[in-house]
């Protein structure tokens, strides 16, 4: 059976998504932000990197949206999440899940989570009011 830690409003809902989507057998498992859950030793132990996603496997414990992604859609190839008898198109969804998690997530957490990057209350309100700007040029919208 899978697994899968989550928080609500983040990456993690794209793996719940292609989880429904594949029809996969899974359960979910909340890890609360407000309580700092994703740094209680419990789950560091599943992740270290105290984030969510991880997804439990049979086979292990696996990271990062890309990856449990890649996992879902070769595991479920019936339910055609990702052109995985296609070498090349499959590796140009990699190249835009990649760049949904490297680059429009960055940006985007600055607004949430300004916090993590700085601790002055100014620089974070600077930080929320660029965000539409960044993610704008991210999809090249300006």
């Amino acid at each position: 059976m899978i697994k899968l830690f989550y928080a609500p409003h983040t990456c993690a809902l794209a793996s719940h998504i292609a989880l429904e989507e594949a029809g996969a057998d899974y359960e979910l498992a909340l890890i609360d932000f407000a309580t700092n859950g994703q740094r209680k030793p419990e789950y560091l132990a599943i992740n270290p990197k105290g984030r969510v996603p991880a997804m439990l496997t049979e086979r292990g414990i696996l990271t990062e949206t890309p990856a449990i992604l890649v996992f879902i859609a070769q595991s479920f190839p019936q339910a055609r999440l990702a052109p995985v008898e296609d070498h090349f198109a499959f590796a140009r969804v990699q190249a835009f899940n990649s760049y949904l998690c490297s680059t429009v997530h960055v940006a985007h957490a600055h607004r949430m989570r300004g916090s993590r990057w700085v601790n002055d209350a100014s620089a974070i309100t600077a930080m929320q009011r660029e965000v539409p700007q960044r993610v704008s040029e991210c999809f090249g919208l300006i």
